[in-house]
């Protein structure tokens, strides 16, 4: 039987088939003949149950690489199934980088594009909106070369559909000439932290915080560009080994999640080592590719919500009052990050400046307490779930809160009449 789940292991899957294809015309077959529904997955680093099918599985793995940069245009169109990690070095030695990224390179480029992956900068979208065109495989096996001039409504919505239009095979990026950044991380307190929170903002081309809740502090992190001389750039297989690579600093806190996980009542104590632990300033500086990202890995579940940017600071103060107020246990912080307006159709981000908010929860701890007080908070802001996390919003919420969603909905009938692409996450987001 195959076995199939989720980079967390929350969702479990046994598909009847699982395809990997190598070339666009094995991609074509595996969606046109498949047993439906028909789900593709990336690194399954999305914690929603968008790969879940008892009918067929396709894995991009196989479809990894960079098709074509072009430096005149600041462009680089790659293979939908390429691992973040593995883009920096070859878009390194053609002269460009991506123009922002979050701190997990895991992904694959189109599973990260598909739920509007970002990372932080009030100047600056999601990946989502750096894409100039992509090639959609749709439910019964056409191509269709999307971008402005192009299918030019599939573009706008699609940039954005976690598989609900179709498969992407190519994708174009809108990229920028290699840069330096230089980081930094300190700790500052919580009223510091909201005193100076527009100051941080428009200070750094990139600025975030991560929030332990029981801790009076904040750890901070900015990125600034920088001329500075750095070490020579890794390799790409050099960043897979150092994003798989489990350092002391998270074996310690692996450790912690544990011991919270057995006696809850230490979290606070735990949280405020944590951020104790974090104290004093530490700088570096790498090409951008390199700096973005940190391992990752201990397992979590996540949520997260983007809420308009105005009101983030009072949502991120109501749900560590929540956590707080009903001693809900766990060691992860909460991460806060800015993020500007797209025009993608159901992009988190539609029209709209925002502030995500990320609650995690070790994956071997139920996460239904904490992410169900946090949510009853972002709902109250007029928060949008990010895609590939959790939540349980359903179709007549999205109408809500989604001007085109009407718009989206008779597109994806459209394209997928019989709805082969739909497994029953999706049917509980469409309504179908």
């Amino acid at each position: 039987m195959n076995a199939w789940a989720n980079w967390s292991g929350w969702v479990k899957s046994s598909p009847q088939q699982i395809c990997k294809p190598t070339t666009e015309a094995e991609l074509i077959a595996a969606v046109r003949d498949g047993v439906g529904p028909v789900r593709v997955v990336g690194s399954g680093h999305s914690f929603t149950a968008l790969g879940e099918t008892n009918g067929t599985l396709i894995s991009l793995d196989a479809m990894q690489g960079v098709v074509s940069t072009d430096l005149a245009a600041l462009t680089a169109t790659v293979h939908a199934g390429t691992k973040i990690h593995a883009l920096g070095r070859p878009l390194f030695d053609a002269g460009l980088g991506l123009k922002n990224q979050g701190d997990i390179d895991r992904q694959a480029i189109a599973g990260a594009v598909g739920t509007g992956t970002h990372g932080t900068s009030p100047q600056l979208g999601s990946l989502s909106a750096e894409v100039k065109g992509f090639r959609l495989v749709a439910a019964e096996g056409q191509v269709l070369d999307c971008s402005p001039s192009s299918n030019a409504e599939i573009w706008e919505a699609g940039r954005v559909s976690f598989g609900s239009l179709g498969v992407m095979s190519e994708i174009t990026m809108g990229v920028r000439k290699a840069y330096k950044l230089r980081e930094r991380n300190w700790v500052m307190p919580v009223d510091e932290c909201w005193r100076d929170l527009n100051t941080l903002r428009d200070k750094h081309r990139h600025f975030e915080f991560f929030w332990f809740p029981y801790a009076d502090a904040v750890v901070a992190k900015s990125f600034d560009e920088t001329t500075e001389d750095v070490a020579a750039p890794l390799s790409s297989e050099q960043m897979a080994a150092r994003g798989d690579r489990v350092t002391a600093d998270q074996r310690t806190f692996g450790y912690g999640c544990e011991v919270a996980r057995f006696v809850p009542a230490l979290s606070a104590r735990l949280q405020r080592l944590f951020t104790s632990a974090s104290m004093g300033a530490s700088t570096r500086a790498r090409w951008s590719h390199e700096i973005f990202p940190s391992p990752r890995n201990v397992k979590f579940n996540e949520m997260e919500y983007a809420v308009p940017a105005g009101n983030g600071a009072d949502c991120i103060r109501e749900i560590a009052e929540a956590i707080r107020n009903r001693k809900i246990a766990g060691v992860f912080p909460i991460e806060f990050r800015f993020v500007k307006a797209d025009d993608i159709w159901i992009s988190p981000f539609y029209k709209r400046d925002a502030v995500t908010i990320s609650v995690h929860q070790y994956h071997r701890q139920s996460y239904d307490t904490l992410f169900g007080a946090a949510e009853a908070i972002f709902k109250r802001y007029g928060g949008r779930p990010h895609w590939g996390k959790l939540h349980t919003l359903k179709a007549a919420d999205f109408e809500r809160l989604y001007p085109r969603w009407g718009d989206y909905q008779a597109l994806r009938r459209r394209l997928d009449p019989a709805g082969k692409l739909l497994n029953p996450h999706l049917k509980t987001v469409f309504g179908a």
